[in-house]
């Protein structure tokens, strides 16, 4: 094989390596103010069925009030929702 070939060769293989690369996974963000504004934002998500997205919420508003019992048994039910569903 002709050492051109070759290197058009390598530089293919190269660069469509490239592209099978698995991507990074996403990290979901909600940013909310207080406890009752991160349970609105996630009641609204899980209607629109964007259960990643609620979860992120009330696992904020958790953070921002750990006693809160609405929170987790919301919390509870999304986590148990998304692995029903078979995940994200």
């Amino acid at each position: 094989m002709k050492p051109s070939r070759l290197i058009v060769l390598l530089s293919m293989l190269v660069f469509s390596s490239a592209w099978s690369l698995p991507s990074q996974a996403v990290e979901f963000k909600v940013d909310c103010s207080s406890v009752d504004d991160c349970m609105t934002k996630g009641d609204k998500l899980t209607k629109k069925r964007k259960l990643s997205l609620a979860l992120e919420a009330y696992r904020n508003a958790i953070k921002l009030d750990v006693e809160n019992m609405d929170a987790w048994r919301k919390f509870e039910k999304i986590v148990v929702r998304i692995s029903e569903e078979g995940g994200c």
